[in-house]
Order: C-alpha cells, then structure tokens, then sequence
C-alpha cells in the first residue's frame, strides 16, 4: 500500500474525502497548481517511510518560495521552484531535465498534498497516530493513540528526526484546542479512524492493521495525513502508560 494507492482509495468514501488533504502525482503542473490555491505544500515520495525524502514548501510572498528539507531551508523564486528541485534535491533524477521526462519520472515517485497547517505547541507542530487493529472476523478497534512533537525548527513530526512522543490528551490541552471539548475531538479521530480503515478493507481485505497519521488542523478539524499498513507499534513505549501497547500486543 503506496500512498497514493491508499489516497485513491480513501477518497472513495464521500466522509472520508472531506477529511484528506487534496493530493495529486507530482509533476510540474500540479505542484503549481496546488501552491497557488493552499500556499503551502508538502513533497512525499509515494512508497517512501519514516520521513525520508520529505520536502516542504511553502509562499513567502512577491512570487518568492521558501523550500524546506529537514532544517535546511532555501527561498527561491516561482519560476525557479521546479528546477531547483529537480536539480538540487532530486539529484537521481538531475538527467532528465532536458529530456521531458521529469514529469513521468516524478509523477511514479512522488505526491504533492495540501500541506494541513497543523495544531503547535511552542511553535513546534504535532499530529497524531492512531492505531486501528482487528482479529481475525472480528470488528475493528482503535487500540492506540499518541501524539508525535516535531523537533525544534522542524515542519515534520517524524521520530526519527527527534520528535517528542506525547500522551494525546496532555498534548491537545497543551495547544489552542484546549478550549474544545477534549471528549469530541477524540471521538471523531476515532470515528474517522475506523471509517477509513473499513473503506480500505475493500482494497485491502487481507489487513489486519492500520497506523494512521491524523491531525487537527487550527480550527480543530480532523485530517487524515496519511495511512500505513506496516506501522512501527514501539513507539507506544515510549509513553509512561504501556496499555495501549500491551492491547495491541494482543491483537497479533
């Protein structure tokens, strides 16, 4: 499961769709496309994992870019945007440019999505995995929740770039959303969760687990960032309580 195959599937379901940021096959024309109506993107390599290959943009304003991979940031210019990233940051890709099939090399590689402007906590954003597991022939349920911290100066929460794992409920009454009714922001990431994974079960009828990465956005609107079907549970051990990873022990 790539994540546009997994995309593609999601947005099936009509709830399910509300709740994911609109992404396309990278190529040049819709990375312009999706820049110019949300102002802020985010580059992922559709089969790619734990963070590797992520590159986010994101508008500065007077046709000016700020292009960021890890913490190295670059401002470019609109006009200079694709070449740059072919040139500098897709370097395999570099013997294309001039061929006209940097799009078709692009497009088998890589998404452009929406980039959600996530919940903060001291300026460091945060999104949530969710857990959704099931037996065989029994119902799914949502065995975990944890927030992922984004390291100091970092736009992605990826562990191994140093994010902070967090209870959820410690992490949301941290930020803005403190105000919302913690027991309804919770039921709807757990609503969303198995709705989603019950439209991946027609593609995918052989899962028996799926982590998914959810967020909130600043108005307290629930997103599915992405879906993973070979998620990493130890992660659930660095959270003080360990029942939650205890319960999905038992689901193996």
């Amino acid at each position: 499961m790539n994540k546009w195959e997994a995309y593609n599937a999601l947005k099936e379901d009509e709830l399910i769709n509300s709740h994911l940021p609109e992404t396309r096959l990278m190529t040049e024309e819709n990375l312009m496309e999706l820049l110019t109506k949300y102002g802020a993107v985010i580059l992922k390599p559709a089969a790619g994992s734990a963070g590797r290959g992520i590159i986010t943009i994101s508008s500065e304003g007077n046709e000016r870019l700020m292009v960021q991979v890890k913490l190295t940031k670059k401002v470019v210019t609109r006009d200079d945007l694709f070449s740059y990233l072919t040139r500098e940051i897709l370097k395999g890709f570099a013997q294309y440019i001039d061929s006209g099939e940097v799009n078709k090399i692009l497009s088998e590689t890589y998404i452009v999505q929406h980039r959600i402007p996530l919940m903060e906590i001291d300026h460091r954003p945060f999104d949530i995995r969710v857990m959704v597991q099931r037996k065989s022939e029994t119902p799914w349920k949502v065995t975990g929740k944890l927030a992922k911290l984004a390291n100091y100066g970092f736009v992605i929460t990826n562990v191994n770039l140093g994010a902070t794992i967090l209870p959820v409920e410690t992490t949301v009454q941290r930020s803005s959303l403190q105000n919302l009714s913690l027991q309804s922001l919770l039921s709807e990431l757990d609503q969303v969760a198995l709705r989603a994974v019950e439209r991946l079960q027609y593609n995918y009828p052989g899962i028996r687990v799926i982590g998914f990465d959810m967020c909130f956005d600043t108005q307290g609107k629930v997103w599915i960032i992405e879906a993973n079907n070979s998620p990493h549970d130890n992660i659930f051990l660095q959270l003080e309580d360990k029942t939650m990873y205890e319960t999905m022990q038992s689901y193996k």
